[in-house]
């Protein structure tokens, strides 16, 4: 079966290589590549040339969940806070901060000087709008419920920002690192349309289908940042044209799957360098929905899957067994090996359907994104999962932009899907299933669970919070609105002509911005 993948995976890099050649001129004759010669004494502009599989869905910071969406919109905006390549909390906007004795504020310092795009200077004024506008219920923020215990926002003067909080928030230092905490300027008024941000680039042409190029802010806070003048994000949604791409040095970076990152290793031309993400797959499961309202049913799913057999087939063993709580998130990860829901147990999985009224089974609809493999073949494994126990799981691959709808509407019923943890385990935990969560698409409810998040919270105490944090995962297990899966290492193709880009599980703008080309 892997010796057939992985023939099958040559052939299409072959002939999209040779499409590549061939439509690359009408000759077989290969034309020199005009050089552009700079001025005696300034330096030759720089181009780096990415591969993305898929178009961003909107490019507001504060509303557009989408990957390919945040890695363009990731490079125009800044966070007060932002993570570091060991997923430590490191100043950003903010250059530092204060947290009251009580815990009942968190005042920001603001860098001094920053800029819009636009030329004008960033001030308090615009944190105070940026986040009065993710409150606020009408705009739809993703972080919305992350910022529920923030009570209001002061601007005392042009660089101080005071979070005044309804009670104690231990997340509050990185939630507001979050991508969709970008600081945005008040005067703009839609943001799918102008990208105004203070980030290192600036958002230049955008071709539908084809290419979002970004232009480096020469006016960028983070002095010697960036380092390259010119992005161009180019649309490539088949991975052997991406990678066909690569090997003709048409494009210098993208994202490979596991199979390639093997089948290339070794060409001389390109680098392979791999992370362990924040990632992980999941099912998810519409709880409101008949028979899946029924908890015995999803720990019947939970049972019938063997998760080693995703690890090993779909990410050729190159992935950890996850919770919702991603095993790079130490501090606060379960050993999820030893939980019984992550043995397969058939029988154990048939007897939880007989005792729920299915004792033979039913019929139902797996959902997932087309675009993605990996989730198509995480989809098609649990297919044949549940197949042994007696569910009949038809798939439906859905385009990028109707999955998202999909998700977003909480009339899914089975949803094969990925999600990259928050750095901080209260968003992993509350903002996905929390009963207010910002995002639980998935109608979950557990008021024991509620409380546990709460309360872990609320405390500044790292014991005190991963024994919350802990029984808030145990339960969630046991309850199964989500089937947790595996959480990949991910691998970037590097053109050798590149230099400085280490790939990590924070952020790959601030890759990005450390990059050069030789």
């Amino acid at each position: 079966m892997r010796t057939k993948k992985w023939a099958v995976i040559l052939s299409a890099l072959l002939l999209s290589s040779s499409l590549l050649s061939a439509c690359s001129s009408s000759s077989t004759k290969k034309e020199p590549a005009k050089k552009t010669e700079a001025p005696a004494g300034q330096a030759k502009p720089s181009k780096l040339v990415i591969a993305s599989d898929q178009d961003p869905v909107g490019l507001d910071p504060q509303k557009s969940p989408a990957a390919s969406s945040q890695r363009i919109y990731n490079l125009v905006y800044d966070t007060l806070t932002r993570f570091d390549f060991n997923m430590n909390i490191i100043p950003s906007l903010a250059q530092k901060w204060t947290v009251a004795p009580d815990g009942m504020s968190v005042t920001f310092e603001l860098q001094k000087g920053v800029k819009f795009h636009n030329g004008r200077e960033m001030t308090s004024a615009d944190v105070k709008y940026s986040f009065e506008r993710i409150l606020d219920p009408n705009t739809g923020a993703l972080a919305r419920s992350n910022l529920a215990d923030v009570e209001s926002i002061e601007a005392p003067d042009p660089n101080t920002v005071v979070f005044k909080l309804k009670k104690p928030n231990a997340a509050l230092i990185s939630n507001v690192g979050s991508p969709y905490t970008a600081i945005v300027p008040k005067e703009v008024s839609d943001l799918n349309k102008e990208a105004v941000g203070t980030g290192p680039y600036k958002l230049g042409a955008v071709v539908a289908g084809q290419s979002i190029t970004l232009t480096k802010n020469p006016d960028y806070f983070v002095k010697g940042m960036p380092k390259i003048d010119t992005l161009e994000f180019r649309i490539m949604k088949d991975e052997a044209e991406r990678m066909a791409a690569a090997r003709a040095e048409k494009v210098d970076l993208t994202t490979v799957s596991v199979d390639y990152a093997k089948i290339l290793e070794d060409n001389k031309d390109l680098t392979i360098k791999s992370y362990q993400s924040r990632e992980y797959g999941y099912l998810g499961i519409n709880v409101n929905k008949k028979p899946f309202d029924d908890v015995r049913v999803r720990q019947a799913i939970s049972y019938s899957i063997d998760r080693n057999a995703i690890v090993n087939t779909v990410w050729n063993g190159k992935a950890q067994l996850t919770g919702p709580i991603t095993p790079i998130q130490k501090a606060f990860a379960l050993n999820v090996a030893e939980l019984p829901q992550y043995k397969k147990d058939v029988n154990k999985a048939k007897e939880l359907l007989k005792e729920a009224g299915y004792p033979n089974g039913f019929d139902t609809v797996l959902q997932t994104a087309s675009t993605y493999p990996d989730m198509v073949q995480s989809a098609q494994v649990i297919q044949q999962q549940l197949k042994e126990i007696g569910i009949n799981a038809k798939i439906e691959q859905l385009e990028w932009a109707k999955y998202l709808d999909t998700w977003k509407s909480k009339d899914m019923t089975l949803l094969v899907g990925r999600n990259t943890a928050p750095a901080d385990p209260d968003a992993s935990l509350g903002a996905y299933f929390s009963t207010k969560g910002g995002t639980n698409v998935w109608n979950y409810s557990n008021k024991d669970f509620d409380a546990l998040t709460q309360k872990g919270l609320e405390t500044n105490d790292l014991e005190t919070r991963k024994k919350m944090y802990t029984d808030a995962q145990n339960i969630l297990m046991n309850d199964a609105p989500n089937i947790f899966l595996a959480s990949p290492q991910y691998f970037y193709l590097i053109n050798n002509h590149v230099e400085g880009f280490v790939p990590n599980a924070a952020s790959e703008a601030y890759a990005i911005m450390q990059a050069s080309m030789k």
